[in-house]
């Protein structure tokens, strides 16, 4: 099976990620594939949904993961949106955590035991519920309710499926995870309005159909629309073109990027 290679992996990419210049009013930005990217806003570095597999892994992936747990390295903060492997990633988050032992580890507070298992210390944890706000390193990380198969919410922990609006260095990127729309999605996302940047999942199982990523840059207007979570897991993937022509069809004046795992980009 033929891969995608990434652009730039290894100790390049972990070298490039850590002298990047990024002023104010501009955020860094390096997908790695799946749903993990690594943002950086001046020197403060996040990584959100840190994933990893190796070519030769029994999960055969579509393409190639650009850092191994090990090369997540310099952050200041590790956010991870819901406990599926492509997302909370039992075979990542541990190096991760250890490549950068002073990141704080933003998760759903539903996710506390499952973290816990597989060695993450409760004290770098943040535990968030859904519909509230932490501050960490000058960054503002709102947490946004997300159906995934379900909009599952406990009274005791709050809602099992996360996303994350990410507010600093004058920029507010909304990462949505996995999610689907829900009745309350709309008001929720519209009143953080407006958006820099949506980083949407189009993939369509059990999240956004590519024409229904459409319909959110129609309602939403993001300065800038990425699609997400494509190309990696097998029976869990979409043509992101599909995405792109629907919306210089429908909404002409949407900018959109199609990036390149590994590639390096100014938000």
């Amino acid at each position: 099976m033929s891969r995608t290679l990434a652009v730039k992996k290894g100790k390049e990419l972990v070298e490039e990620i850590r002298t990047a210049v990024v002023p104010h009013g501009r955020a860094g930005v390096w997908w790695l594939g799946q749903a993990t990217f690594c943002f950086k806003f001046g020197d403060t570095i996040i990584y959100v949904d840190p994933f990893y597999r190796a070519e030769h892994h029994e999960l055969r992936t579509l393409a190639e993961s650009p850092l191994y747990p090990s090369e997540f390295q310099n952050a200041s903060i590790i956010c991870c949106t819901h406990e599926h492997l492509d997302h909370l990633d039992p075979e990542t988050l541990p190096g991760a955590i250890q490549a950068s032992p002073q990141a704080r580890v933003v998760l759903p507070h539903w996710d506390v035991e499952f973290a816990a298992k597989m060695g993450v210390p409760r004290e770098r944890m943040v535990e968030m519920r859904g519909d509230d706000t932490v501050a960490l390193n000058g960054i503002k990380i709102y947490a946004i309710p997300t159906a995934h198969e379900t909009l599952d919410f406990d009274p005791k922990v709050g809602y099992r499926y996360l996303g994350y609006i990410i507010e600093a260095n004058g920029l507010r990127l909304y990462h949505m995870g996995d999610g689907q729309p829900y009745p309350g999605w709309f008001e929720r996302v519209k009143a953080m309005e407006p958006y820099d940047a949506a980083f949407l999942p189009i993939s369509a199982v059990d999240n956004l159909h590519w024409s229904q990523a459409v319909y959110f840059c129609a309602l939403h207007r993001p300065k800038l629309a990425v699609p997400i979570h494509y190309g990696m897991v097998p029976g869990y993937s979409e043509d992101p073109a599909k995405f792109v022509d629907a919306l210089a069809q429908n909404c002409p004046e949407q900018k959109t990027r199609v990036m390149n795992i590994g590639e390096f980009w100014l938000v």
